[in-house]
């Protein structure tokens, strides 16, 4: 694979279906770089308020396909904590790297030395130079798509229809 050109790879990755992209992720790391970003290319819109709560309302006004008991999108959110695979697919998504924090030491000469920074909800914004990604905005985006995902039984987990 490492012969290909990059355009070549990511031409064939990109006619890869939505549905076998997480399977080509395993091929091997160049793509893993490609698929990646058009696996995840809908979790963006989970973070922008105005979107994702669309998303919610147009299941709740679908009377055929939603489901007869439905969390209200005009509700307070969930207050529980925000996942931390969430957060590194929404650091490598805005920031086109991996999430700071994967070693938790670094090693100079054999010898084990100061922590790296670990990412959490709570310095998230610091980190990436973000200020509008606060723990809130990225609990209210991981709640909706949860939810979002949850109720919708046309979509996989990634959002690529059945």
């Amino acid at each position: 694979m490492d012969s290909l050109p990059p355009e070549l790879i990511r031409q064939i990755v990109s006619n890869v279906p939505k549905s076998s992209l997480s399977s080509c992720r395993l091929v091997c790391q160049i793509f893993n770089t490609f698929a990646f970003p058009l696996l995840f290319s809908h979790v963006p819109h989970w973070l922008d308020y105005k979107i994702s709560h669309q998303a919610v309302l147009s299941l709740v006004r679908d009377a055929f396909n939603r489901p007869a008991v439905m969390w209200s999108p005009w509700a307070s959110e969930p207050t529980g904590p925000v996942d931390d695979v969430w957060m590194g697919i929404v650091w490598k998504l805005l920031m086109k790297a991996d999430p700071p924090g994967f070693s938790l030491f670094k090693e100079v000469g054999g010898e084990a030395l100061e922590r790296r920074a670990q990412l959490t909800p709570q310095n998230f914004a610091e980190l990436s130079g973000r200020e509008e990604m606060s723990e809130s905005r990225l609990r209210t985006g991981q709640n909706r798509f949860l939810l979002h995902r949850s109720y919708s039984g046309k979509f996989d987990w990634s959002g690529a229809k059945l």
